[in-house]
């Protein structure tokens, strides 16, 4: 039984629901201050990685069940995209968390005073820094939005077909010309 499909869409709705909202929240820097928008942004954030590793795994399920179809060579494209935007989604979600870290003090009181974690916790508040404080966290985001429109049309074009609308027939055209 094919269960991939029921598990799929929350990460989808996740992702492009954030990548939008972090968008636009770059693009008015007004709508930084409200104290509301970081904690929704992690939300979306973490909730969608979470779902996204579901999927990732049902979607391992659903692979075997439909290879050796006609269609199972969309899947070297899908499966590959659908990885990395999780990875990519996972490092803003790492991100994220540093800076939960970093705002509770959890992170200075764990390993402020250890000689060997202080370092490593220092790295990964640059890093944090790098991406959530810089014009990085945007572009990041719409590379996001774009990987997952792509995966989803790819997906689109397993289950129905590469001609299923001109959106899906253009994506399966940039990877198999015909």
């Amino acid at each position: 039984m094919n269960i991939h499909p029921f598990f799929v869409h929350f990460p989808i709705a996740l992702f492009i629901v954030y990548s939008v909202l972090e968008i636009v929240v770059y693009a008015w820097p007004t709508l930084r201050r409200p104290l509301w928008v970081f904690p929704v942004k992690a939300f979306l954030l973490f909730c969608g990685v979470l779902a996204a590793l579901v999927a990732l795994a049902t979607g391992g399920i659903a692979e075997d069940l439909i290879e050796g179809s006609a269609r199972s060579y969309i899947l070297e494209v899908h499966s590959p995209f659908a990885g990395a935007t999780t990875l990519l989604y996972l490092v803003l979600a790492a991100a994220y968390l540093v800076r939960i870290f970093q705002m509770k003090g959890w992170g200075n009181q764990l390993f402020g005073s250890n000689r060997f974690f202080s370092p490593i916790l220092r790295l990964k508040e640059y890093l944090a820094h790098l991406v959530l404080d810089t014009g990085m966290l945007p572009m990041l985001a719409f590379l996001g939005l774009i990987g997952i429109t792509i995966t989803g049309a790819l997906g689109a074009a397993i289950v129905y077909g590469p001609n299923t609308d001109p959106f899906v027939s253009f994506v399966y055209h940039l990877f198999w010309a015909q």
